[in-house]
């Protein structure tokens, strides 16, 4: 018998054609499984060599060895009257075809599934690489940070004087357009810190850094001030000046002036006209240090500051009235104090109207072309709830100093809150652009990565955060790995080492049925356990009795309604509800998923009350927010649970249901989501109980962890420890079922 003939009999040929389709087809597996759990591609390779070296060993296996009814044999062994290869290889042959249907339907799946979302991975990396590097090109090398100057007047007290020289050579040089200035927040971030120059600029993204020093002594200044390419870290140019201080505002524009021409001359700059200093008006140097004292402690924010920014401000424009930037910043301070959820005071919105806006006016007339008078605009109407003219004003200072981070920020908050997500987007990369270590940007940004389902991203600018204010960083890296990521004790983890009290702690415990815990987090949210556990009347009696003693106070409003709503009394949910949708509209923006899934219960109350029109209007709006949110690439599980629940809205089952299954697989952890009453009339469809079924899987699995963490793994011991009842639970390292 030829060689041909035996290897065939052996079914050497078909044991090789089967290795190598499961092969294939385990490869492929590998190739779209490994990348999902953060397997590297040296782990793909592996596999690869692995299956490689395993074929000629298993062609070996089958030239000497026989399968038989009692096992493998040596063929040697058998004689060949009762050799059964022809059986085995007619097994063979099926197996062989089994594998070829499963190969070619994997491949079916990976075509039209798998390769679409690929497709979309690519495209959205490809249009953030292309958006960084076109970034990078608008500016090429002009990109400059200007240091906090040192005070070398032996009087710390006089802090505020050096970096009121810094700051304004900052403003004055964001005003020229080809020129990336780093913002304050950023470059003062390595005030006091001994950090070497080609860091600083590594760090803060920049070519050029001004540093310098201001001695002052009496009625005598000396500055000192040095432009350095950090690459080299060569110094282009130095100087140092000796001037009364009636003079600061000359020198401030002397040295300006003589950066822009080293520039010029360094890369061909084009400043587009004369670098003016703050006000050419300016002449007393007691205003003009009480109106730096005022501007930093604005800068520092909070309530005392602003106040105290306040005052000093005053006292600027009674020394010197026609001083434009203390009007413009004086109102500034006075619309921070607004008394709402992102400002720090106790006035009215009509309060800060009356104080804030002659202010502005009369730096207009004093300086028209000054970018904080827009700004300070752009902020008021903020405030008012005024979006339109949020966006016009903070693109007025934006086109007189395109580096006005604030400018950029509050623009980006009014076009996410007009739904204009692909604009807020752009904008908030840009403003992270301009002040890479500040952290309000870098907290938008994270949310912003965590709702593209970019988790990785956010996590990696989160570790950034956490080096710089470790509250913050905690809190962040808890929103995306209990919101985003739906891993309840990861999250926890976090959320255990952030303040106290933060909400992220109570909703871990609520979702996986451990109320006692949550209740000891916060005594102000303990609605929220109430709610969770179905207490729904004493949540209404506690909430109304709270809005009959302030009217005005919206939370209570929003809890009773909740619990209304939860407990099917929709017909009294609603005049809440409808006071509610007029009331938010009044007070500032909001997030848009709080007033979509508002919308959608407003929506489901005014049909069940006869109000058709009514719900069709709320719901339309959820719609087309929805539609802005997918164009904008929004991939998340609140995206996911909307969708369910504008689709139940709708009668549309299996859309309420495909949606909800991609919420628990996004990070759904709620449990109580699908208790909502806009699901009462698909509630008894048999594929409904396949995502809650799904969602208690993982909610097992996650208590044990839970469990874990705090009974054995617990981050933080000396602050925290769980109830002995919830450790008792536990029985040698299981939980009962």
């Amino acid at each position: 018998m030829s060689l041909f003939n035996e290897l065939k009999r052996r079914n050497v040929f078909r044991v090789a054609i089967a290795y190598l389709a499961g092969s294939w087809l385990l490869i492929e597996v590998v190739e779209t499984l490994f990348p999902i759990y953060g397997l590297s591609d040296a782990a793909i390779r592996v596999v690869v060599a692995l299956a490689a070296a395993g074929l000629p060993l298993m062609l070996v296996f089958s030239w000497f060895f026989e399968l038989t009814p009692e096992g493998f044999k040596l063929e040697k062994d058998i004689p060949r009257s009762v050799s059964i290869t022809h059986h085995t290889g007619d097994r063979l042959d099926r197996f062989i075809l089994a594998l070829m249907a499963l190969a070619l339907g994997y491949f079916v799946f990976d075509k039209f599934v798998l390769s679409v979302s690929r497709e979309a991975s690519i495209i959205e990396a490809a249009r953030q690489q292309g958006h960084d590097a076109a970034l990078e090109n608008a500016y090429g090398d002009k990109s400059i940070a200007v240091l906090p100057f040192a005070n070398l007047s032996g009087d710390p007290k006089q802090e505020f004087f050096s970096d009121g020289i810094s700051e304004e050579l900052l403003n004055l040089l964001a005003k020229i357009p080809e020129l990336r200035v780093i913002s304050r927040s950023s470059a003062f971030s390595f005030k006091d810190k001994d950090i070497i120059v080609p860091e600083v600029a590594r760090q803060l993204n920049v070519v050029y850094v001004l540093e310098g020093s201001v001695r002052k002594d009496g009625r005598r200044v000396r500055i000192t001030a040095q432009l350095v390419e950090a690459r080299s870290d060569s110094h282009l140019w130095s100087e140092s000046y000796d001037r009364n201080v009636t003079d600061i505002i000359a020198v401030q524009e002397d040295i300006a002036t003589a950066i822009t021409n080293a520039l010029k001359v360094k890369l061909g700059l084009v400043a587009g006209g004369e670098v003016r200093p703050v006000s050419t008006e300016f002449t007393d140097y007691d205003a003009y240090s009480a109106y730096l004292r005022g501007r930093n402690l604005i800068h520092l924010r909070g309530r005392e500051n602003l106040e105290n920014a306040v005052l000093e401000l005053e006292r600027a424009l009674r020394l010197d009235e026609k001083f434009a930037p203390a009007h413009a910043h004086l109102a500034i301070a006075i619309t921070l104090l607004a008394n709402d959820a992102s400002s720090y005071g106790t006035l009215s919105i009509a309060e800060v109207v009356q104080r804030a806006v002659p202010h502005l006016d009369r730096a207009q007339e004093l300086e028209p072309g000054l970018p904080e008078i827009y700004a300070g605009r752009a902020l008021l109407a903020l405030k008012d709830n005024d979006l339109q003219s949020t966006v016009e004003q903070a693109r007025m200072a934006l086109a007189i100093n395109p580096n006005y981070a604030d400018a950029m920020n509050w623009l980006h908050v009014a076009l996410d809150a007009l739904g204009h997500y692909q604009e807020a987007d752009a904008i908030l990369e840009k403003m992270l652009f301009v002040d890479p270590l500040a952290i309000s940007p870098r907290i938008n940004y994270i949310n912003w990565l965590s709702s593209m389902g970019r988790t990785a991203e956010a996590h990696a600018m989160a570790d950034q955060l956490l080096k710089q204010n470790p509250g913050f960083g905690y809190m962040m890296h808890a929103d995306i790995s209990l919101i985003y990521e739906g891993r309840i004790a990861d999250g926890l983890s976090w959320a255990l080492q952030a303040p106290a009290g933060n909400f992220y702690l109570i909703y871990a415990f609520i979702w996986i049925g451990e109320y006692a815990e949550a209740r000891r987090i916060d005594d102000t949210q303990a609605y929220l356990v109430d709610l969770a556990e179905g207490h729904f009347d004493k949540v209404i009696n506690e909430a109304l009795a709270r809005v009959e003693l302030n009217p005005d106070d919206l939370g209570p409003l929003f809890a009773a309604a909740e619990a209304l709503y939860g407990a099917g009394r929709i017909d009294e949910a609603l005049p809440l509800m409808e006071r509610i949708d007029k009331s938010a509209s009044e007070v500032g923006p909001v997030s848009h998923l709080l007033t979509d899934f508002r919308n959608i219960r407003l929506a489901l109350a005014r049909r069940k009350a006869g109000d058709e029109a009514g719900a069709i209007t709320a719901i339309e709006a959820v719609k087309r927010d929805l539609a802005a949110r997918r164009m904008a690439g929004r991939n998340n599980q609140e995206q996911s649970m909307l969708e369910a629940m504008v689709a139940a809205f709708e009668h549309d089952t299996d859309g309420a249901v495909s949606n909800l299954i991609n919420a628990v697989r996004l990070g759904l952890r709620n449990p109580q989501a699908f208790d909502d009453p806009v699901f009462d009339d698909i509630r008894d469809a048999p594929r409904f109980a396949t995502p809650q079924q799904e969602l208690q899987t993982v909610l097992e699995v996650e208590h044990d962890k839970v469990l874990q963490l705090i009974c054995f793994d617990n981050p933080v011991p000396g602050n925290w420890q769980p109830l002995a009842e919830t450790c008792e639970q536990w029985d040698q390292g299981k939980v009962p079922d």
